[in-house]
Parts: C-alpha cells; sequence; structure tokens
C-alpha cells in the first residue's frame, strides 16, 4: 500500500470515529512532516464537512455502478505503466469499512493533493533597505520605484499580476495599463492606479498610512472594503488610519512628502506646523515650539540638498524666532502668529 491509500484509509477512519490512539498519532507525525500532507488532510477534513449527512441519501444503485468504474478507471492507470508494481486496494473494501460518503469524500480530496503537489510556488522578490540606504527598482513592466530607507519591496517575479506590497515609503512612477491595474499592499491599506506618479508612506511603526499624488489618479482603501475606495487626485493625499480602520482624503496636501528623494525642500507660504513636520520626517528629529501660536505663522523657503541646521536658522531669522537645541531635538521660541482667519 503507498502512501496516499495509507493515510487516506487513517483519515476515513478518523472522520469516521474509528480510529485507534496508535494510528492517530501515526497519522498527525504524518500531517507534521510535509506541508502538502497537511493541506491534504485540511482538505479533506474541509469536503467532508461540506458534505456531510450525503450518506444518509438512498443512491446504492448509482454508486455500485460508480464504484466500477472507479475501480476500473485505476486498475487501468495502474496497469498501463509497465514500471508500477504497487497493490491496488479494491475500493469495495474501502466502502465495506467506512461509509461512501467518507471514500468518496477521500477520492475527491487525494486528488486535490495531487494537483496540489505538483504546482509551482510562486518566486518572490524581496528587496530591503536599511539605514541611510535608498535603491531604484524597476519591475518586469517597467514600472519605476524609489525604495526610502528601512522600507521593504516583494512581489511576484512573474509579475503577472501588477502587485507589489510594501513596507516603508516608496515613489512610484507606474506605466499605464489600462487592462492591467497596478495594486500596492501596504498592511491593510490597498493603493491601486492606472499609470501615474506618487508617493507611498507606510511604516508599520506609524499609525497612518498616507499617499500623496503627483501625477495622475489614485484610489486608496482598506483591503477589506476596496469597493469603498477614495479617490485622490493630482495635488492631493490621502491617509489611512490605522486605529479607525478607515481611508479619507486629507484636507490639505502632505507637505514635500517626497523630499527624500528629491532631495529637496520647497515651502510657499506654508503654515510653520506643516514645515516642522516636513523637516522632522526629512532629518528624523524631533521640533517643538514654545507658544503654539508660531504654528500659525506662514513662510516661504527653497532648500537644494538642505542641511538642518542651516534650514532651522533660516526659519528662525525669517520669523524673528529663537533657536535652541535640546537634548531631544529643537526648540523654536518667541511671538507667535495669529491663525487664518
Amino acid at each position: 500500500m503507498n502512501n496516499i491509500e495509507k493515510y487516506s484509509e487513517l483519515i476515513a477512519k478518523y472522520l469516521a470515529g474509528e480510529i485507534t490512539p496508535g494510528e492517530e498519532q501515526e497519522l498527525f507525525a504524518w500531517t507534521e512532516a510535509d506541508a502538502a500532507n497537511q493541506k491534504f488532510f485540511d482538505e479533506t477534513v474541509e469536503i467532508w464537512s461540506l458534505a456531510e449527512g450525503a450518506a444518509d441519501t438512498p443512491f446504492e444503485a448509482d454508486l455500485t455502478k460508480a464504484w466500477a468504474n472507479i475501480e476500473t478507471g485505476i486498475g487501468t492507470s495502474a496497469t498501463s505503466n509497465t514500471q508500477t508494481s504497487a497493490k491496488i486496494i479494491p475500493l469495495s473494501k474501502i466502502v465495506w469499512r467506512w461509509s461512501a460518503a467518507a471514500a468518496i469524500l477521500l477520492l475527491a480530496a487525494a486528488g486535490l493533493w495531487w494537483m496540489n503537489r505538483g504546482v509551482e510556488a510562486p518566486q518572490l522578490v524581496e528587496i530591503q533597505t536599511f539605514d541611510k540606504e535608498k535603491k531604484e527598482i524597476v519591475l518586469p513592466d517597467s514600472s519605476h520605484i524609489w525604495l526610502n530607507e528601512n522600507s521593504k519591496l516583494v512581489y511576484d517575479q512573474k509579475f503577472e499580476k501588477r502587485r507589489v506590497t510594501l513596507e516603508g515609503e516608496a515613489f512610484f512612477e507606474v506605466e499605464r495599463l489600462v487592462e492591467r491595474p497596478f495594486e500596492i499592499l501596504s498592511g491593510d491599506a490597498t493603493t491601486t492606479v492606472l499609470g501615474t506618479s506618487f508617493n507611498v508612506r507606510a511604516y508599520p511603526t506609524e499609525d497612518k498610512i498616507e499617499v500623496t499624488v503627483k501625477t495622475g489618479k489614485v484610489a486608496l482603501a482598506v483591503t477589506k472594503q476596496v469597493e469603498k475606495s477614495v479617490t485622490l487626485d493630482a495635488g492631493e493625499s490621502g491617509v489611512f488610519d490605522k486605529k479607525e480602520d478607515k481611508v479619507k482624503v486629507a484636507e490639505t496636501v502632505i507637505s514635500n512628502a517626497d523630499a527624500w528623494k528629491t532631495a529637496r525642500l520647497d515651502f510657499d507660504e506654508a503654515l510653520v506646523r506643516d514645515i516642522i513636520l516636513a523637516l522632522e520626517r526629512y532629518f528624523d528629529v524631533q521640533i517643538e515650539v514654545s507658544n503654539p501660536m508660531i504654528l500659525d505663522c506662514h513662510y516661504s523657503a527653497n532648500f537644494s540638498q538642505p542641511a538642518l541646521p542651516a534650514a532651522l536658522e533660516n526659519l528662525a531669522f525669517g520669523l524673528g524666532l529663537e533657536l535652541e537645541k535640546t537634548d531631544g531635538g529643537y526648540l523654536l521660541s518667541g511671538k507667535g502668529c495669529l491663525p487664518d482667519q
């Protein structure tokens, strides 16, 4: 008896409640030894549960004919290979030991098991960046991805379905293929595009996932509710709040979302609250204010290859503020501004 016949009988005994403790121990040792064995067992149990009660259906006459056809088919298949000397176990014996329903289920699961063993596992490409490391990636469809530091991108090498998984931050320039949308899976959020350029920030340690569109259109959705996506146009940002488990269009575009890629910080009458956020992200530093009204001031400046001290000194001088280095980062203090009316 070969393994599939042996363990099919043990599974049938298990499902029928007729398995001995020793046989049960042997069965579960077999499932733990190979993932394919476990899959075979799980699929058999699932089919059994779906068809439970089928044995009570009066179909004796049809079963007799069906078993005869199956036995004939298996006998022909086994004897057609002159190199095979495996012993054939008459199916009638299996039916005699257990219910017809159990035997049919085992045959169905066995077919699934043998088919699945021949399926080639997907070959995944994984690209990882670390501190102060960035990478440019060209995908099989000619789309470009720039990966920020401490980020990871994963995709199927064949790329038959345009889908990638992102942890961290990346800027995308996606080739337009109307019949093949491009998807980015980031935690519980899904970003879907046809052809556009945009930035995705999706670090697992942060409470939000942010998408900022530079050109084209992007759909952002909770993965399990893709039909409730929000559409983002060029110049808009979308946010997925992990705690609230929902997506929304940001009231204002996220300032300098792709500064890590362009090495530029551009502020045009921007609120200081937005400038501080952009500086904190770019330099990975904490910046505080002594007076909350400072956050309501506006400022304009452009920095190419920016350096943190110079950028902060420029901001402090332009607004008449004091800049102080602290243990945790920097502190801006002084007179603030009235909020926009």
